[in-house]
């Protein structure tokens, strides 16, 4: 029945090629699967073909009845690995049309926060991951600070990028410089689980606890070393970590913060002011109102921390390179039951370091900051992964494509602020409460924030350039014996087709007692297409033809069973009597001089 042409192509606008998704600690996940499609389409499947670890699910529904040219679906209890996704859709059980994704997986997202020693420095011999399948992700994006005025903007669209290299310029969004210790560490969890693993860094080079805890609530900080404005805006250094939060982890989830910090505070501790030293107690209660603040501010009440104790900053006029009571207050602060963990103690690798602070690969020497790495894979036991309770990805709620007047509109869920899109466009201005947008032809996602300002990107929706077209109608047989069904097709609406009997759908059964013309149009919302038509001719199983056929007459008379004759072809007529089983003429049948009579039996309505 499909034949040609092809009537639907076929998009995925969500995943995003490359993604992981954060597994729960049973180890799966659910992908929900979204995009557009063109012309009529009854269902929409998807698979999942394991490339490296995971488990392959073979093709399933994930939307019975897609509408108006959008479809979105999940795949439940996807295990830990990395895949290839197919969708395809189905019309009269037919495939219409195919498309893939390359790579996607489900493992492990990890958020940095801290300092510069997890922030990263360029031209310190960091490593890149060394996976040949490409597993350890990472999104290439730097938050803007022109002339050290931090900007408080949302993060760009999302292109998924592979930390493979150790080449300057890479930026692990939003705030992260080089692969630094990341795609080490990707790769020994790696090893470990065969899983992929994300990163994002919100870091921020020189900034004390007091920093981070301040601007939790946009109360401004002086730099610890320098005195200004950290940041130049009294929104960081936290911001960095609100926007990996609110953003990166509603798309992908997240399993923990992973910190280290206190080389700031440990240099203040040495100053002449004593007011302005940190004190253990002061240290743990900063660090505990920022995981407070985080989890109050992504809606995530037990979002796990792992919290790196380190202190080290060797300052030759300024006494030993650790400093107790930051390391004290780490330590204070880390506490299992409430899903604040510890991290590696990094006061001894690469001592001394050369700069006095920063790890280093050194060639032929230290490797600081793979040992860096290495502690934290330690840290990160198996035990951690049992009880560090992750947070799965905020699935993209469907929109709705409406059309009133001649005019399409796209009407996205109630609840949000909204910033719509064409294309993969980013957020640029403010968010607005534009539930509902009336756009021309093309194509189009909306960014939607909620309460605690979690972000999600939504799939694509294609708006027509014109009303919608007529569908194409076909029949499963024409003629066909009065009193047996035919099915009838529409083909090429994308909308609701709605059939002059009454009955709506891609597909329906007409049992026939004659000759029947049947319409059909193609809606979305109210706006419908002018109507496309089809006759369906009706013969019976047996009939007795008394009527004379007249000069210029060419008709073909068919009969599934028997056709009995009694009456005159006249000259000039062109006839064809056509029965399954007999042609009888009976007494009375005339068939003129100059007429073309043909008697056929054996084929007739064999439907």
């Amino acid at each position: 029945m499909i034949g040609s042409p092809v009537w639907g192509q076929l998009s995925v606008s969500f995943p995003f090629d490359g993604a992981v998704f954060q597994r729960s600690i049973s180890n799966t996940a659910t992908v929900t699967i979204a995009g557009s499609y063109s012309g009529a389409v009854e269902r929409v499947e998807a698979r999942l073909t394991a490339v490296a670890g995971g488990t392959s699910i073979g093709w399933a529904d994930i939307d019975y009845q897609p509408k108006n040219g959008m479809y979105t679906g999940n795949l439940r209890g996807v295990t830990g690995g990395w895949y290839t996704l197919e969708v395809r859709s189905i019309l009269f059980n037919n495939v219409i049309s195919t498309v893939s994704l390359s790579r996607v997986g489900v493992g492990e997202v990890f958020i940095i926060a801290g300092q510069s020693n997890v922030q990263g420095i360029e031209n310190r011999g960091n490593k890149a991951s060394s996976d040949a399948q490409g597993r350890i992700k990472y999104i290439d994006w730097l938050l803007p600070c022109p002339d050290g005025v931090c900007q408080n903007v949302d993060p760009p669209f999302p292109l998924i990028s592979t930390l493979n290299s150790t080449g300057q310029g890479i930026h692990i969004a939003p705030n992260g410089n080089t692969s630094w210790a990341w795609g080490e560490l990707g790769d020994a969890l790696l090893s470990r689980f065969n899983v992929p693993v994300l990163f994002f860094n919100a870091a921020a080079g020189g900034s004390s606890v007091g920093n981070w805890s301040r601007s939790a609530d946009g109360l401004p900080s002086g730099h610890p070393l320098f005195g200004f404005l950290y940041g130049g805006n009294p929104d960081f250094p936290y911001q960095y970590l609100r926007k990996a939060l609110n953003y990166y982890a509603c798309l992908f989830g997240v399993r923990a913060v992973l910190w280290h910090q206190g080389e700031s505070d440990s240099i203040k501790n040495r100053n002449e002011n004593p007011n302005d030293n940190t004190s253990a107690a002061e240290y743990r209660d900063s660090l505990q109102y920022v995981i407070r603040r985080s989890r109050s501010h992504s809606n995530k009440a037990l979002l796990p921390w792992v919290v790196g104790r380190g202190s080290y900053w060797y300052d030759p006029a300024g006494g030993p390179g650790t400093d107790a009571e930051v390391i004290s207050g780490q330590n204070l602060t880390i506490s299992p039951a409430d899903k604040i963990f510890e991290g590696p103690n990094t006061d001894n690798i690469q001592v001394p370091r050369v700069d006095g602070v920063h790890l280093e690969n050194v060639p032929g020497g230290a490797q600081g900051i793979s040992e860096f790495a290495a502690g934290w894979n330690t840290y990160l036991t198996n035990t951690f992964f049992a009880t560090a309770n992750p947070y799965a990805a905020t699935a993209p709620p469907s929109l709705t494509l409406g059309c009133s007047g001649n005019t399409y509109s796209i009407t996205a869920p109630a609840g949000y602020s909204y910033f719509w899109v064409n294309g993969n466009n980013d957020i640029t201005t403010h968010f607005s409460t534009n539930q509902t947008i009336y756009p021309g032809a093309g194509t189009y996602r909306v960014y939607l924030k909620d309460a605690f300002g979690n972000t999600v990107v939504t799939q694509s929706v294609t708006v027509p350039s014109l009303n919608p077209v007529p569908p194409t109608l076909s029949a499963s047989a024409s003629p066909v014996v009065a009193g047996q069904s035919v099915m009838l097709y529409a083909q090429g609406c994308s909308g609701t087709v709605t059939w002059s009997t009454g009955q709506g759908g891609y597909s329906i059964s007409q049992t026939l007692s004659q000759t029947t013309t049947y319409t059909a149009t193609c809606g979305i919302g109210s706006c419908v297409s002018t109507q496309a038509s089809i006759q369906v001719s009706a013969c019976p199983a047996n009939a007795t033809l008394s009527a004379d056929y007249v000069s210029d007459q060419t008709l073909t008379v068919k009969a599934s069973n028997a056709l009995i004759g009694t009456n005159a072809v006249r000259a000039g007529a062109t006839i064809t009597y056509d029965a399954k089983n007999s042609v009888t003429l009976q007494p009375g049948f005339l068939a003129e001089k100059n007429s073309t009579f043909t008697a056929v039996a054996g084929v007739g309505c064999t439907n």
